[in-house]
């Protein structure tokens, strides 16, 4: 198998919020075991946003920057979560998107959906909204979408109720590496 390279941009559920040890506890860490051929980053921020009015914009970080300045086969797009918090409105949220999966036009970019979330009833909604918009980003893209909110579990959340536990990471990556077996050209 060919090597291979994947950036994994995000929020601090990329980042790795939370861990003892993000560098080998983050689902990005637990993709390489599962993608030994594959150079995988961690592009984490915490506290990013989509929406690129907002100061934690992800477009305005560092870790957006290095994801510029190298080419990679794939792009993991995991971005939403804390959009709730800063929301604008569904039009912008999309435009946005899909401003951010121009800006990797060499690459292959998946999207992937927010995870459920221990929040208020309005944020569950947004979350819902945020979803229901990555994948129709997606199907207007032609672009693979990994949804982990319909997949995910509050059992997985740690104590704040928004970042992964440990456990909650290692789903991540499995399901992740699951849906990544089926959409790129292996083997």
């Amino acid at each position: 198998m060919n090597p291979f390279s994947i950036a994994c941009a995000g929020d601090s559920i990329t980042e790795g919020w939370g861990l003892a040890s993000p560098d080998t506890e983050s689902y990005p860490a637990l993709l390489r075991a599962y993608f030994p051929e594959a150079t995988i980053y961690n592009l984490g921020s915490s506290g990013a946003t989509l929406q690129s009015q907002f100061d934690m914009a992800y477009t305005r970080t560092n870790a957006f920057l290095r994801s510029l300045a190298s080419s990679f086969d794939v792009v993991l797009l995991f971005l939403g979560a804390n959009d709730v918090w800063y929301w604008t409105s569904k039009k912008t949220f999309k435009e946005e998107l899909l401003d951010l999966i121009g800006e990797y036009a060499s690459s292959l970019v998946i999207l992937i959906t927010p995870i459920k979330m221990n929040v208020g009833v309005y944020e569950d909604h947004k979350l819902k909204e945020i979803r229901e918009i990555v994948l129709e980003a997606g199907k207007e893209e032609g672009l693979p979408v990994i949804d982990l909110y319909s997949l995910s579990k509050t059992s997985w959340l740690s104590f704040d109720g928004v970042h992964p536990s440990q456990e909650g990471q290692k789903e991540i990556a499995f399901l992740i590496a699951q849906a990544l077996k089926k959409i790129l050209p292996l083997g």
